[in-house]
């Protein structure tokens, strides 16, 4: 029998159970290379199916596993570039991201110890096909381009509609995005890395010299 007591008890039971199938984090990667600093970029890899070749920051989907969101952007950092946990020191977390597809991105920025050049690092080219940099000062003297990006739903040939009144069968707009282009030599830096590096950017202090 369902009873107000089995419910209440059941919702308890739950309330701690973190669901983080639908959360990620990335790192927002700091080195210094000849006296200035760096934002560490990796292209991801032509073998996978989900945006192979976009450039990326590291990062991935949070497991039940892991501690924290935190955690979860060095333990990727490490998985995807050999980038020892220690060596990662975490600076500060940006505001999270709501990606158009539903998921929770949460960004931390972070100085990365004892990396001398960019061959020490141990890539994993299943997920990683290259590696580069950027110079901080020329995210703040190249603002990104703007665009716009429209999300529409489109229900399936067998809805429903009789259950539903006044419903149409063609695309609706569901929301719009501004979405944000940087190009760094041959390089296109987009998307939601690209509004990460906008936010970073917006929140330092440009008039200091990196």
């Amino acid at each position: 029998m369902i009873t107000v007591e089995k419910i209440s008890q059941s919702l308890k039971n739950s309330k701690n159970q973190t669901q983080f199938t639908n959360k990620a984090a990335v790192l927002v990667p700091i080195i210094e290379i000849e006296n200035q600093l760096h934002l560490l970029f990796q292209v991801r890899s032509k073998k996978l199916k989900w945006q192979p070749n976009d450039t990326c920051f590291p990062g991935g989907r949070i497991e039940l596993s892991d501690i924290s969101p935190e955690y979860t952007a060095k333990r990727e950092t490490f998985e995807e570039l050999g980038i020892a946990l220690d060596q990662i020191i975490i600076l500060g977390q940006l505001p999270k991201f709501i990606a158009s597809f539903g998921m929770i991105i949460y960004p931390f920025v972070a100085k990365i110890n004892h990396l001398d050049k960019l061959n020490d690092l141990i890539i994993n080219y299943d997920e990683v096909e290259s590696v580069f940099t950027v110079p901080i000062k020329w995210f703040i003297t190249h603002p990104p381009k703007l665009s716009t990006m429209f999300v529409g739903f489109k229900p399936d040939d067998n809805f429903p509609f009789d259950l539903i009144p006044n419903r149409t069968s063609n695309w609706q707009k569901k929301s719009q995005h501004d979405v944000y282009f940087y190009q760094y030599n041959d390089f296109v830096i987009w998307g939601l890395t690209a509004q990460i590096i906008n936010s970073f950017i917006s929140r330092i202090n440009i008039n200091d010299e990196f």
